[in-house]
């Protein structure tokens, strides 16, 4: 915690408003149905959530597919996929004002980008 900046006023209130508009995200819900994943650079990936902790990540545009473990942990979701040499973890908050959930990924245990993930209707 001691490396991270020292936030200007505007960055403190700009933080405390984007607060406000998160929830705590809960197991019982998470599994219920299909989630797409976006990232910052534009991949994009359906993620199938099952109850005993395990998903399955499918690319949209391919037929690649990566297996995974997720939990939550204090509202918060965390994901983990291993792909190859590398280990790529989420850790989702979620938002009270819509379905589109936000996520921090991480490679190897270094931050790597912003994500955004959304809840399917089940059946769609």
């Amino acid at each position: 915690m001691e490396d991270l900046p020292v936030l200007t006023p505007a960055q403190e209130q700009e933080l405390k408003e984007w607060s406000k508009k998160r929830r705590k995200l809960l197991s019982y819900e998470v599994h219920q149905q299909p989630w797409v994943k976006v990232n910052a650079d534009g991949f994009s990936s359906t993620l199938l959530l099952k109850p005993n902790g395990t998903l399955t990540e499918k690319d949209l545009f391919s037929e690649k597919a990566l297996n995974g473990l997720w939990k939550v942990i204090d509202g918060f979701l965390f994901i983990k996929v291993i792909s190859g040499e590398f280990i790529v973890e989420y850790q989702i908050v979620g938002n009270t004002e819509n379905n589109i959930h936000s996520g921090f990924e991480y490679i190897n245990g270094k931050v790597s980008s912003y994500s955004k993930f959304m809840k399917l209707h089940p059946g769609a």
